[in-house]
């Protein structure tokens, strides 16, 4: 329910691990400065990362140098309609995999968003069929991975010329049952700016944890929300009407 989501909390920030401007301890002390109570920190993987077991060593042992709950996860881009994500094959002790839109996960591979963009505008490509691969790339990486986050859920869209509007409830409704049968999580994204209200309501309904992240790359900027709380008293608004 929304009124289980929380604003205290950061659930996706960056640091030097991969392409973050902060250390793990600037980002821990900007969470701390602000009474945050939980930080996930999650940096960015690809099939060949070497360091995520230096990585995962070094949140554990600052956990014992703060009272923000700190979190390790992982963030992939969704490869294909199989739901693969590009993961190393190391990644013993993470709490969360992100999985994430950053290109186009066809039934062939990832396509760059400006390749998909020009083909759907020349009419080579129908947009719907794209929408539904995301959906069901999505869909299936839930399934196929454990502890999964959709990380900012269809922030490709803008990307290629479609928006959230374009996507079908049913398949909205789809995917939220999938995330409801795996026990996966989906994040409203500040830096993204979405998902929409409309588009979380069935999640919500399905039972789906939503979290609030700022998908932060400089400390400055963790735990600070515009976007994301409008969207949880939307929420809230909604909830309290039925």
């Amino acid at each position: 329910m929304p009124e289980q989501i929380s604003l205290r909390e950061d659930r996706h920030v960056h640091s030097r691990f991969s392409d973050g401007e902060g250390t793990l301890a600037q980002n821990i002390a900007a969470a701390e400065a602000l009474g945050l109570h939980e930080l996930t920190c999650v940096d960015h993987v690809r099939v060949s990362t070497n360091w995520v077991p230096a990585y995962v060593e070094a949140v554990r042992a600052a956990r014992a140098s703060t009272t923000v709950r700190l979190g390790c996860g992982i963030e992939a881009k969704l490869l294909d309609t199989d739901g693969a994500l590009d993961l190393p094959p190391q990644i013993e002790g993470v709490d969360a995999i992100y999985a994430a839109d950053h290109q186009v996960p066809l039934a062939d591979g990832p396509h760059h968003p400006r390749q998909i963009r020009a083909e759907i505008e020349s009419g080579e490509r129908d947009p719907v069929a794209v929408i539904e691969a995301i959906v069901t790339s999505t869909g299936a990486a839930v399934r196929r991975y454990p502890r999964v986050v959709i990380a900012h859920l269809f922030s490709v869209l803008p990307k290629i010329g479609l928006s959230e509007r374009d996507v079908a409830p049913e398949l909205v409704a789809q995917l939220a049952a999938a995330c409801s049968e795996g026990g996966a999580c989906v994040e409203i994204s500040e830096r993204w700016r979405c998902p929409a209200a409309e588009t979380l309501r069935p999640f919500l309904e399905h039972g789906v944890t939503v979290l609030v992240s700022t998908d932060s790359h400089r400390s400055e900027t963790i735990g600070r929300y515009e976007y994301c709380a409008e969207i949880v008293a939307e929420l809230d608004t909604v909830v309290r009407a039925q």
